[in-house]
């Protein structure tokens, strides 16, 4: 009996040694990597830094949205595209991608919430998300608008590009019928706000009025590319507001000013960039820029690179010694100018006052511009005030409508 104790106590102890060994390698096994997840994007190089293209992944996007609105059996009514791109934050170099508006109008029994519950499972699939609904409006008619496209996080920033826009309407936005004129036609007025970008509500506000707003958007501020891409879903005309050099250096408050100590180099990059920056864009007008649109050197280079983007151009005439307008005429340019800030006063009686005269200037000249600003006491006395003005005979138009 003690011999076959022995042998089993010599299995016992060699059964253990071996699953020792074993739990011992297994510990001191370096884990297998796991394989990083791909990228939704292309790196592409450039002499301007790294380009981060989200232009496939746009595109799977816009294919998982294209079958989940035939499943819901809704069929576009109008489609807008367009290459996008923006500045990345805190590097040299850009992010680009593809992004499209739709118009849809469901039948009775197809809800927005539907459609998102239709889009989402596909659309993750693509390697996107449906990113939030909300009230907007598309050509002056109220829409229920579901934002599309890619959530990630870059250099440990939150980023967030809308691929497709998708406004749900009842009836095909139109702009509401103008009040018949009983004095007739008797002109036409264009209405520029400046300084989007700045804040939320005043987008909103513009677009709900319901007639010809034309939008000047700030680059690189927290609202300017919702500004842009709202106004130009809704069928509105938008411009790039460029940053120039005021006489009063102190002013001067963006984060990209265009100075008369730049270089001509200097001033096509970064007027290239700033156009770059703001989606679907038809012409450009100056911030500020007292002393840079006094300067013949500066206002030609400027002015080059709006020519080469096949862009119009409005002075804002922010200094009576201003050239620019002269200038861009002489390098065949469509040119507008500013006649009438309307709203150098927060006064809502006052602005109106504004507005009233810009009535008798059109009725005499038999058009005028006018630029007021992106401000909620501004918002007020426009809409409050547009039955007047149409009453007067006049017809709202966009600025690209007066430009000679």
């Amino acid at each position: 009996m003690a011999k076959k104790t022995s042998f089993n106590k010599k299995w016992i102890l060699a059964i253990v040694a071996v699953l020792a060994i074993i739990i011992f390698y297994q510990m001191n096994q370096t884990p297998e990597k796991q394989p990083s997840p791909t990228p939704g994007y292309n790196l592409e190089k450039t002499g301007a830094g790294v380009v981060l293209n989200f232009t496939d992944t746009a595109s799977k996007i816009h294919t998982a949205v294209d079958t989940g609105l035939a499943n819901s059996k809704l069929s576009p009514k109008e489609t807008k595209e367009a290459n996008r791109e923006v500045p990345r934050k805190g590097v040299e170099g850009t992010i680009r991608w593809h992004a499209r508006s739709m118009l849809l109008v469901p039948p009775e029994n197809v809800s927005p919430e539907a459609v998102v519950q239709t889009l989402t499972p596909l659309v993750a699939k693509a390697g996107g998300k449906v990113l939030g609904t909300e009230p907007d409006t598309y050509n002056g008619a109220p829409a229920t608008r579901i934002d599309v496209g890619i959530k990630d996080v870059l250099n440990n920033e939150p980023l967030t590009l809308v691929t497709d826009k998708l406004y749900i309407v009842k009836d095909k936005g139109t702009l509401p019928p103008e009040k018949p004129k009983a004095e007739g036609n008797r002109g036409k007025m264009a209405i520029l706000v400046d300084d989007f970008g700045y804040t939320h509500d005043p987008i909103a506000g513009y677009l709900e009025m319901g007639r010809p707003i034309t939008f000047a958007v700030l680059p690189y501020r927290t609202y300017s590319n919702e500004a842009a891409s709202r106004a130009a879903a809704a069928g509105h005309v938008v411009m790039l507001h460029l940053p120039l050099e005021p006489m009063a250096a102190a002013e001067a408050q963006e984060p990209v000013v265009i100075t008369v100590d730049m270089s001509d180099e200097e001033i096509k990059e970064k007027v290239t960039k700033a156009i770059n920056s703001i989606p679907g864009i038809k012409g450009v007008n100056n911030h500020q820029g007292s002393r840079a649109t006094s300067d013949r050197r500066v206002m030609k280079t400027v002015l080059s690179v709006i020519k080469s983007e096949n862009l119009f151009f409005l002075d804002s005439r922010t200094s009576g010694k201003t050239i620019a307008a002269e200038v861009s005429r002489q390098m065949g340019i469509r040119t507008g100018e500013n006649e009438l800030f309307i709203d150098n006063s927060p006064d809502i009686d006052l602005i109106k006052k504004q507005l009233r005269k810009a009535i008798d200037m059109a009725h005499k000249n038999g058009s005028v511009t006018v630029i007021g600003h992106a401000r909620p006491n501004t918002v007020i006395a426009v809409r409050e005030m547009i039955p007047e003005i149409e009453a007067a005979g006049i017809r709202l138009v966009y600025v690209n409508q007066l430009l000679n």
